[in-house]
């Protein structure tokens, strides 16, 4: 199996179990409500399964946007850990989200270095 394609599933993965994450931890309350902050989580995460799709069917492409999906994730830790560095909560707060955003953080950076090793020097 490509190890490229087992890490962006883990984003993936990852990225769902952030969602759930912030829903418990009530990061939608800055957003406004729980129906908008869905919305717009729905649609990141429908349009990271382009990616996935392009590179099972080995279209190049896919490879390039794959690495919008890891800094997706990249900035999603970075984000969060701020987020709790400034507020010193995690309830409703940036803070929220944190303990799937730190993985999801280092599993974007991991891919990332990946994807530019592929695509630059294969």
């Amino acid at each position: 199996m490509n190890p490229i394609l087992g890490l962006y599933g883990l984003l993936l993965l990852l990225q769902t179990l952030h969602i759930f994450e912030e829903i418990g931890m009530e990061a939608y309350k800055p957003v406004g409500s729980l129906k908008k902050y869905l919305r717009v989580a729905s649609v990141l995460v429908a349009v990271n399964y382009v990616p996935l799709f392009l590179m099972l069917y080995a279209v190049p492409a896919g490879y390039w946007l794959a690495c919008g999906g890891a800094l997706l994730g990249i900035g999603n830790g970075v984000i969060h850990i701020v987020g709790y560095l400034k507020s010193k909560r995690f309830r409703g707060t940036l803070g929220a989200g944190m303990f799937t955003g730190i993985p999801l953080g280092l599993t974007g950076c991991v891919l990332l270095y990946r994807l530019v090793s592929f695509l630059l020097f294969r």
